[in-house]
């Protein structure tokens, strides 16, 4: 894929997606729910809220992506959903990790988790064309590097994660409907 072929599926893409920060909002909408049940009914439910969530995201960001922003579906951004998907495997791989550790670690699962998604994030700048991703990727490894060091944070970690999606899906959309 050339340059200008990249920048075109990558424009085509964030064109579908709104840059994809409705999927940014859905996941920091439920890491904050994750946060609750885990303050509530501790690490196990918060974990399976983070699973169920976790699946619920891409359908989720479709309808408000179809519905608030009447966006069409990608026409030659199908390479970089080829990658999305591929990037899924991982991620599969990553909370299989953090499940077995939920049994032998608990402290480190749902930390290890949010890595996880953090990393997962610094593919989103291949996807779309849009830098911004390697921030959000990056403040989410740091919150989770600190949570498993044992590092105290302020409020519990599924707040945290999720107050920065949600503060990173607003910067996204606007940088998004700056270039359209």
């Amino acid at each position: 894929m050339t340059d200008t072929s990249l920048a075109a599926a990558q424009n085509d893409l964030a064109r579908a997606y709104a840059g994809g920060a409705p999927g940014v909002l859905v996941s920091g909408l439920v890491w904050l729910i994750a946060g609750a049940v885990w303050q509530l009914y501790g690490t196990m439910a918060a974990f399976a809220a983070l699973f169920v969530g976790g699946m619920a995201i891409h359908p989720l960001a479709v309808v408000i992506e179809r519905t608030a922003f009447k966006a069409p579906t990608p026409t030659i951004g199908k390479p970089l959903e080829t990658l999305a998907i591929e990037a899924t495997i991982p991620l599969f791989v990553g909370v299989l990790i953090a499940w077995v550790l939920l049994v032998r670690a608990p402290d480190l699962a749902i930390p290890t988790f949010a890595a996880i998604v953090g990393a997962r994030y610094f593919l989103f700048r291949t996807m779309y064309g849009d830098s911004a991703y390697w921030a959000l990727g990056g403040a989410i490894l740091l919150i989770a590097g600190l949570a498993l060091f044992g590092i105290a944070l302020p409020v519990n970690l599924g707040f945290l994660v999720g107050i920065v999606e949600l503060i990173a899906a607003a910067l996204i959309l606007r940088r998004w409907r700056a270039r359209t």
